[in-house]
């Protein structure tokens, strides 16, 4: 495949003897800029997200990534992915195993780990609706001294927070600089992004405003992630309500009972054995069991306090007699 960037062979020798170790911050930003290369090159439409692609208005004090994030529009993944493993990056997990949401998928390389994202959680229209919105209002961000295509301001501040609301309240910085420092007139600016792909029940999960929403179908699941507690369990429910046809049904059905070999290979460190997925499932339905059980006493305990109250309701409810 196409580019001129010299193979990697040659780049990635910088923890010997003779090298000094490169900063973490320094080599997330060449592998910044080495993607936007590698897109040039294939010819895939990227976009990069979060850490050095940050705008500064919402960087400032924000802790550093571990690890490259890239949107791609959706069309190019596989072009992309293509000129990435001929160039020796590893697939650690896919789409469908990465997460809830099936949006990223996460390559490892000598030079560091980038995750690769197909869509945004939150944004309910199609990823190529999205990618597109994203990309008609791009701007470019040097970073390592290459141009690379960032989403505008607004956007930016978007993406951060639905990213925040499914963070189980960790990078609260990103809610701070996001939306709370935010004048009115860039919070509606906010709201009406949020209206153009259909993220309103993400930006509600990001704000505290989830409430609103209890009768969206995706409720419970931006409910668990946002809260970060919760078992295993409120999860799988989550993204069962969540899942809209029976074809989105079936997947996670699937996903439930099927043990994910990318997690499970890095876990171990090798190839699984037969013998390894079998203890595997067998752990997966202990897990859920246990869920289950602290699931059910917390129902249990919660409709018992809710009988209390009725009944000190009752018994100190004025019966009514004398009045007029």
């Amino acid at each position: 495949m196409g580019g001129d960037i010299e193979r990697e062979e040659d780049m990635t020798e910088v923890n010997d003897a003779e090298h000094p170790t490169v900063p973490s911050h320094v080599r997330l930003e060449l592998v910044h800029a080495y993607m936007q290369i590698v897109a040039d090159a294939c010819g895939a439409d990227i976009l990069h997200v979060k850490g050095a692609a940050i705008h500064p208005e919402l960087s400032d004090g924000r802790r550093g990534s571990l690890d490259v994030d890239i949107l791609v529009r959706p069309d190019h993944v596989d072009l992309l992915l293509a000129e990435m493993q001929e160039r020796g990056w590893k697939r650690v997990t896919g789409f469908e195993e990465g997460s809830a949401f099936g949006h990223a998928m996460n390559l490892s390389h000598p030079l560091g780990m980038v995750d690769l994202h197909r869509k945004w959680p939150g944004f309910e229209v199609s990823p190529e609706d999205a990618f597109e919105a994203l990309w008609a209002e791009r701007e470019q961000h040097d970073i390592a001294d290459v141009a690379c295509t960032v989403p505008s301001l607004p956007a930016q501040r978007l993406i951060l927070l639905l990213h925040y609301g499914r963070s189980g309240g960790q990078r609260a910085g990103d809610l701070e600089r996001g939306w709370n420092e935010a004048d009115g007139a860039t919070r509606e600016a906010l709201v009406a992004l949020s209206h153009r792909f259909r993220a309103d029940l993400a930006l509600a999960a990001a704000t505290g405003n989830l409430d609103a929403y209890r009768s969206d179908p995706g409720y419970r699941l931006w409910h668990y992630f946002s809260r970060g507690t919760g078992g295993r369990f409120e999860e799988w429910w989550g993204r069962w309500n969540a899942a809209q046809g029976a074809g989105e049904k079936a997947r996670v059905i699937r996903a439930f009972l099927i043990v994910n070999d990318d997690l499970l290979r890095a876990q171990l460190g090798r190839e699984p054995s037969t013998r390894d997925y079998v203890d595997a499932y067998l752990e997966r339905l202990r897990h859920a069991g246990d869920d289950v059980r602290r699931l059910v006493t917390r129902v249990g305990e919660g409709s018992g306090r809710e009988r209390e109250r009725r009944d000190a309701g009752t018994c100190t409810e004025p019966s009514g007699e004398g009045e007029s």
